[in-house]
């Protein structure tokens, strides 16, 4: 027993230091507020925003300036007949579109001649940029940090509200002790007066080394939650409490969801796996819009020289050529048997996501239940401590006996509030399933 009360006194002044001794100021905030800045501290989404950012400069940059190119150079050739000596040249290569490209050059030699060509290339049949690929991975990263933020946000709710929970646990332990150990001063003295057996004694004892046990886990998991939350906004100057929440207050954030939740009830579940294989579809079928059977090449090829000299310094070129290469049909069919495949992807997820939904249907309703039960229990406890209170007062009840009244009161409220929390959780859950254009709330 002795080693009981040592444990809960070192878990208590691990509690004290953990407030009073760490430097950081302490800030207290709602549950709302918690969620909302856990998901502006997290940095699973702080990397998915940064994804999002990559992706949409993929889409709109120019991937065609990859293609292009400057070269500059420069050489010596000997001398003959006047020719030959040093020489410098540079040439620009840009690729305007897919389809069209432009050139220039530029020589200068040791003897003074300098001359400069342009040229334009144009392929008509060269497919433009693809640019689906990208739209899908755009698409891709908006659809991760949504479904990010949204989950982290719950767990930032679910978090808040756990600690509340250990906290109410931790002073009814507390309580718990104190009346055991009234009890067992209690029988002690009945024991001397000869009014109770050594074995009431032990009985008791018993008691009171449970109620110190339970408090000794109760503080435990009292310093565990507390740290879990803190873990929510890591890196933090700031130690974060959770501002009291009553009862009635939990209720009523549980009944905005639960409307919420009603207004959805033959809305069309659709989960993160499901949009990805939407986007993955609509990209093969843009692809497949773009591959054609055949793709000719033919390049139209025009330039012109510096310095000008009609009708030398003009030429235009005219090449088409076949191969076997030109022909898509493998490619084609391969897309098509893709896309087949995703449509009946998309089918098995719809289905699970429909039956997600039936069975956090379910869910909801069984832990509704257990609310109800609590407050039904807790109703009955209200009125077990309104006559206890009245036997007390004509003498019929003890003071220990109206303590264990008021201890159960306070057992069944904890348990209501879990309930409630555990219902609010639950709906969280049932309204991921949902696009969050449709849920307010999250």
């Amino acid at each position: 027993m002795k080693r009981i009360v040592l444990s809960v006194a070192i878990v208590s002044l691990v509690l004290s230091a953990a407030w009073a001794q760490d430097p950081q100021p302490r800030v207290t905030l709602s549950i709302e507020e918690i969620a909302r800045r856990a998901v502006a501290r997290n940095l699973e989404i702080f990397k998915a925003t940064r994804d999002v950012e990559r992706a949409r400069k993929d889409l709109v940059g120019e991937p065609e300036l990859t293609d292009s190119s400057l070269s500059v150079g420069g050489g010596y050739t000997p001398q003959r007949s006047g020719q030959g000596g040093w020489y410098g040249q540079s040439s620009l290569s840009l690729r305007l579109f897919p389809q069209l490209s432009a050139g220039a050059s530029a020589t200068v030699e040791e003897t003074g001649l300098f001359g400069e060509s342009l040229s334009l290339s144009l392929k008509p049949f060269e497919p433009p940029r693809q640019s689906y690929a990208e739209q899908k991975t755009l698409d891709s990263t908006l659809v991760r940090e949504r479904y990010l933020k949204r989950q982290t946000y719950l767990d930032g709710e679910a978090a808040a509200l756990n600690l509340l929970i250990r906290e109410m646990d931790r002073e009814l332990a507390r309580a718990t002790e104190e009346l055991e150990q009234r009890k067992y001063d209690l029988v002690l003295r009945r024991q001397e007066l000869g009014e109770a057996s050594f074995q009431d004694v032990q009985d008791q004892l018993v008691d009171l080394i449970e109620a110190r046990e339970d408090l000794f886990d109760s503080e435990q998991r009292y310093l565990s939650d507390w740290g879990n939350l803190q873990l929510l906004f890591v890196p933090s100057e700031e130690q974060v409490a959770v501002a009291p929440l009553s009862i009635a207050e939990l209720l009523g954030l549980v009944q905005r969801r639960r409307a919420e939740a009603e207004q959805l009830e033959i809305a069309e579940p659709v989960t993160e796996l499901l949009e990805n294989l939407r986007l993955e579809l609509t990209a093969l079928e843009a692809e497949l819009e773009a591959t054609s059977l055949w793709r000719p090449d033919l390049n139209l090829s025009a330039g012109v020289t510096f310095p000008y000299g009609f009708p030398d310094s003009h030429s235009l070129s005219l090449t088409l050529s076949f191969s076997p290469n030109q022909l898509n049909r493998d490619e084609l069919e391969v897309l098509r048997e893709d896309i087949e495949v995703k449509r009946m992807e998309i089918d098995a997820e719809t289905y699970s996501a429909g039956l997600d939904k039936s069975l956090e249907r379910q869910n909801i309703a069984i832990v509704e239940q257990a609310l109800a039960s609590a407050q039904i229990q807790a109703q009955r406890d209200e009125v077990a401590l309104q006559e206890g209170e009245l036997l007390y007062q004509q003498g019929r009840r003890t003071t220990l006996e109206l303590e264990q009244l008021r201890l159960n009161l306070k057992r069944t409220r904890i348990l209501t509030f879990q309930s409630a929390a555990e219902v609010y959780h639950v709906l969280g859950m049932y309204l991921m399933l949902f696009p969050a254009d449709e849920t307010a709330g999250l």
